[in-house]
């Protein structure tokens, strides 16, 4: 056994790499777990998740900016350096959105969110480009501390979760009559009026400015602590990262160089988390073409639902059923994502068919969350607990199935013997391209051709 698998792992660093992994995609699921009160203050209402989709698909430009200038200086443009650039964007942004989440300006004769939405773009392309520098940095530490930082990328989608169920939305709103002045004359209206939450929108974003500052604070103790230090391997190289949505995963048994010189060894190593098989981490056959064009194209068509179309109208499914039910929709299936990840992980498919299974039933249940979205303001079982519960199973059941897909995905890829790297390589191309047209398809729907309607509680 190597030696360095055999030491006892250190309980700081293990605790230094979960809060670095925190950091990896705090920002952006914090932010949309947060959407139930936001849509209720900023002028794009419930179009505001369409925004955010398409701002958060330009900041790729991050890590393809990155990976370019990577490979052609890479004596300049490297790791270290660079999550701390990383590290103070992400800070001052989620500081600065604390204070002007709520500015607006106007552009084209429209009120736009320009505070949010500018703020959503850095705090973005801290988040994407941490899929490219996170993980080759820890590639310099102990296999052990991988998992540990992998379990913090799990919590960067389940805290801000926790954090929104306990602040909340107040409840529904109620409708109220209000006079104005008009013309000289009093004028009634009825308008709807939303009851504070546990604790305002602001203190919601310093919460999360606060766990950028200790994945911060646990990036520099992991370089300058010596503890630390000492367990990081002599020669350091690094299993294949790959983002998927907001998680990170690992291919096995092909290692490349942290510089990526786009040259790979084949190194031994011991796994060191007993749940998992050595015959489950390496599988020896070749992927048919075929078989591997179905899986690209089904990888793409599911990102576009997952990551582009459905986020956009999120809203319009659910707010008709009431404010608390979207922001449970919101919260619970932002938690289904990293579960489902780690279900993923230790009982992983290899099957074709049985993943193909999985994305029919995904792709049927966003059909049905697509149907409540087109029939806004007036979706079925409205006004009925059961039509709240359907909804938010749906949104559960959705994520989930589609998360489990493409995870399941990436492992078959991963495995394939010697093809490993030019595998991801195209799964994530095809993540990317079908994230992008699904939220540039859904823009068009909700915005230019405003085929979704908004419910207005009080009309």
């Amino acid at each position: 056994m190597d030696s360095s698998s055999s030491r006892r792992r250190v309980p700081l660093v293990d605790m230094l790499s979960v809060m670095f992994g925190i950091g990896a995609w705090i920002s952006i699921n914090g932010l949309w777990v947060e959407l139930p009160l936001l849509v209720q203050a900023l002028p794009e209402g419930w179009s505001l998740p369409s925004y955010m989709s398409i701002v958060i698909q330009i900041a790729n430009i991050g890590p393809i900016f990155y990976s370019v200038m990577h490979l052609l200086v890479p004596h300049i443009v490297h790791e270290k350096p660079s999550i701390y650039v990383l590290m103070v964007v992400g800070i001052l942004s989620s500081l600065l959105i604390a204070f002007f989440w709520d500015a607006t300006s106007y552009v084209n004769g429209e009120e736009h969110s320009t505070g949010l939405l500018t703020l959503l773009f850095f705090l973005s392309l801290v988040d994407c480009s941490s899929s490219v520098l996170f993980m080759p940095f820890m590639a310099r530490f102990r296999q052990a501390y991988l998992t540990s930082y992998l379990i913090g990328e799990g919590l960067s989608g389940f805290l801000p979760s926790i954090f929104a169920l306990i602040q909340g939305v107040g409840g529904n709103p109620s409708c109220r009559n209000t006079s104005a002045i008009i013309n000289g004359s009093e004028s009634w209206q009825v308008e709807a009026f939303y009851p504070e939450p546990n604790f305002s929108v602001s203190a919601f974003f310093f919460i999360l400015m606060g766990l950028m500052v200790c994945c911060a604070a646990s990036f520099i103790g992991l370089n300058h602590c010596s503890v630390a230090r000492r367990e990081r391997y002599e020669s350091v190289a690094t299993r294949i990262p790959v983002a998927i949505d907001n998680q990170t995963f690992v291919a096995s048994s092909e290692l490349v160089d942290p510089t990526f010189n786009g040259k790979s060894t084949k190194i031994n190593y011991h796994v060191e988390l007993d749940t998992v098989s050595e015959e489950q981490q390496r599988v020896n056959t070749d992927i048919p073409k075929s078989v591997f064009i179905y899986l690209l194209t089904l990888q793409a068509w599911v990102c576009a639902l997952s990551n582009g179309a459905l986020p956009s109208i999120q809203s319009y499914s659910c707010l008709p059923y009431g404010n608390t039910a979207y922001h449970f929709a919101v919260t619970l299936s932002a938690m289904a994502n990293p579960l489902s990840c780690l279900i993923a992980y230790f009982l992983p498919i290899t099957n074709v068919c049985l993943i193909a299974m999985f994305a029919f039933l995904g792709t049927s249940v966003s059909a049905y969350i697509i149907a409540l979205a087109a029939l806004s303001p007036a979706p079925p079982l409205i006004g009925y607990p059961s039509g709240e519960t359907l909804m938010i199973t749906s949104w559960i059941l959705c994520v989930g199935l589609l998360t489990y897909v493409k995870v399941s995905i990436a492992s078959i890829f991963r495995m394939e013997e010697g093809k490993g790297d030019q595998n991801l390589f195209w799964f994530g191309v095809f993540t990317q391209v079908g994230s992008a047209i699904g939220s540039i398809i859904a823009f068009l729907l909700v915005n230019v051709y405003q085929y979704f309607e908004a419910y207005y509680p009080c009309t």
